[in-house]
C-alpha cells in the first residue's frame, strides 16, 4: 500500500493512512470481473444479509410476520440514502452483526461474543466505521458486567465471558497496515467538523429525512414504554439518534439499533387498530413503502440496465475527455468532489489539488485554502500561489470561475454545462497555449455515461 499521498501535488509526501484500503480491494475485484452490475449486486448481498440478520433479533421479539416485515422495509428506508457502493456499506453488516452477537450472548449463548474478535480484524481494514462497533460493544460489556454482578456471577465469569472478547477485539485493532497510528489518526479526525453534506445536520423543520424522523417518532413515543428505556440498546439507540442528527451520514447506524424498538411501536399500533383491520392496515404500510423504494431506486436500476451511472451534469467526464484527447500535462487544481475522478482517468500524466480522501491524505492547511479556492473567498489565491499549478478546472457554480475568468495570468481554454478549464501562462503550459490561440485544440467526444465514464 502507498504510504504517501503519491496523486497529489499539493501534499506529496503527506502520509496516506488509508483505512478503506480492504473495502477498496474488494469493490475493484468485483468491478474487474463483474463490472458496474457485480457492484450493484455485492451492495445487495450486503443489504440482504443486513436484512436478514435484523429478522433474527426481531423474531425473538415479534411474533407477527407483517409487523417484522414492514419494520424491516421502513428500516432499509431509512438505510437507502446513505446505502451507496462506498466502504460504509461493510460498516453497516458488520455493526448489525455485532447487535446480534449481543443478543444471541442475552439468549444464553455464552459463547457468541468471542465472534466479534474475529469480526473486528476485517473491519478494522474494512472502514474507519468500526469505532461505532467497538464503542457499542463498549458499552454492552459496561452494561453486562454490572449485571453479572448483579445476579451473583463470579469475576472469572465475568472476565471469560464478557471482558475477554472485548480486550481481544481492542487487541485486534492493531491488526492493519498502520498499526497504532490509524487509531491515532481516527481520535483526532473524528472530533473535526467538515463543510461537506453529509457531515451536516438534519434540520427539524422541513421534511428531510421523513423515514428516520417518523421512526423515531414512533420510537420514543410508542417503544420505550415497556422497562426498554433501562437496557443498554436503547441508550445506545439514544446516541446513534443524537449523532444522526448531528451528522447526516449516522443515520443508517440509527435505523440499524431502532429497528428492535420500531418492531414494538409497530406492534404497539398494531394491537391499538381494530381486528379485522389490522392485517389491511399492515399491509398497505408494506405496499407504499415498498412501491417508494421500488419507484425511487429500482426503476433508476431497470432504466439503465443495472450500470452505474456517470452523469455529465454531475462530473466533468467531458472537460476529463478533453484534456485526455489535447495531451495536457501538469498539476490540476479541482473541486474536492471532482478530485478522484481526476485520479481515475488521468494519472500519472496529471496530479490534483485535493481529492474525496480528506484528511487520510490531506493537511488541513490544504484542504482550508481549497475550501477557499472553491468560494472565493478572501485568500482564495494562496492555493495557486503557494502550490505549483499549472491547470485550474472549477464547476461552473463555484464563484473561482468569475474570479479566474477576469485574472489575466489565467487563460479560458474550456467550457461545458459543468466545468471550465484555464490553463495558466507558464512555460510549461506554453505549448498548449500556443495550440488554443490557434484553435487547434481537440474537442471532447461524446464520453459514456456508464461508470467509470
Amino acid at each position: 500500500l502507498p504510504l504517501q499521498n503519491i496523486y497529489s501535488y499539493t501534499a506529496p509526501n503527506h502520509v496516506w493512512i488509508n483505512h478503506e484500503w480492504l473495502a477498496e480491494v474488494i469493490f475493484y475485484a468485483v468491478f474487474r470481473f463483474f463490472g458496474s452490475p457485480g457492484l450493484i449486486l455485492l451492495k445487495v448481498i450486503l443489504g440482504g444479509g443486513i436484512v436478514w440478520i435484523l429478522n433474527h433479533i426481531l423474531r425473538k421479539r415479534i411474533a407477527s410476520p407483517l409487523v417484522r416485515t414492514l419494520t424491516l422495509v421502513w428500516t432499509m428506508a431509512i438505510l437507502s440514502p446513505g446505502f451507496n457502493i462506498r466502504p460504509q456499506i461493510f460498516t453497516y453488516l458488520l455493526f448489525t452483526t455485532y447487535l446480534f452477537l449481543f443478543y444471541r450472548y442475552e439468549q444464553k449463548d455464552r459463547a457468541a461474543l468471542y465472534w466479534a474478535p474475529l469480526l473486528t480484524v476485517f473491519w478494522v481494514n474494512l472502514h474507519g466505521g468500526f469505532v461505532a462497533g467497538l464503542g457499542a460493544f463498549g458499552l454492552f460489556s459496561f452494561w453486562s458486567v454490572i449485571k453479572r454482578r448483579q445476579n451473583g456471577d463470579t469475576a472469572r465469569l465475568i472476565g471469560t465471558r464478557i471482558l475477554v472478547p472485548f480486550m481481544l477485539s481492542v487487541l485486534f485493532l492493531f491488526l492493519n497496515p498502520y498499526g497504532f497510528s490509524l487509531l491515532k489518526f481516527l481520535a483526532a479526525d473524528l472530533l473535526l467538523d467538515r463543510p461537506i453534506t453529509e457531515w451536516g445536520l438534519i434540520s427539524f423543520m422541513d421534511f428531510s429525512f421523513l423515514e428516520f424522523k417518523l421512526a423515531l417518532l414512533v420510537v420514543l413515543l410508542v417503544a420505550p414504554w415497556n422497562g426498554s428505556w433501562r437496557r443498554w440498546d436503547f441508550i445506545l439507540m439514544v446516541l446513534a439518534d443524537l449523532l444522526a442528527f448531528r451528522y447526516q451520514r449516522h443515520t443508517p447506524l440509527f435505523a440499524i439499533v431502532a429497528a428492535p424498538f420500531l418492531a414494538v411501536g409497530i406492534q404497539r399500533i398494531y394491537h391499538w387498530i381494530e381486528r379485522g383491520a389490522r392485517e389491511w392496515v399492515l399491509a398497505a404500510g408494506i405496499f407504499a413503502v415498498v412501491f417508494y423504494q421500488l419507484h425511487w431506486i429500482g426503476s433508476i436500476h431497470l432504466e439503465h440496465r443495472f450500470q452505474l451511472v456517470v452523469s455529465p451534469l454531475q462530473y466533468p467526464t467531458q472537460a476529463v475527455d478533453f484534456l485526455r484527447r489535447n495531451g495536457v500535462r501538469g498539476n490540476l487544481a479541482v473541486p474536492f468532489d471532482w478530485g478522484e475522478y481526476f485520479i481515475w482517468k488521468l494519472y500519472p500524466e496529471i496530479r490534483v489539488s485535493i481529492d474525496g480522501r480528506y484528511t487520510t491524505a490531506y493537511p488541513m492547511e490544504v484542504i482550508q485554502d481549497h475550501w477557499n479556492w472553491m468560494k472565493g473567498k478572501k485568500g482564495w489565491r494562496r492555493l495557486i500561489e503557494r502550490y505549483p499549478t499549472d491547470i485550474a478546472i472549477t464547476n461552473r457554480k463555484h464563484p473561482v470561475t468569475a474570479l479566474l475568468r477576469k485574472d489575466p495570468e489565467w487563460v479560458y481554454v474550456y467550457s461545458d454545462p459543468i466545468a471550465f478549464v484555464f490553463v495558466r501562462k507558464t512555460p510549461s503550459q506554453q505549448q498548449l497555449l500556443d495550440k488554443f490561440r490557434e484553435k487547434q485544440l481537440l474537442p471532447p467526444q461524446p464520453p459514456p455515461v456508464y461508470f467509470p465514464g
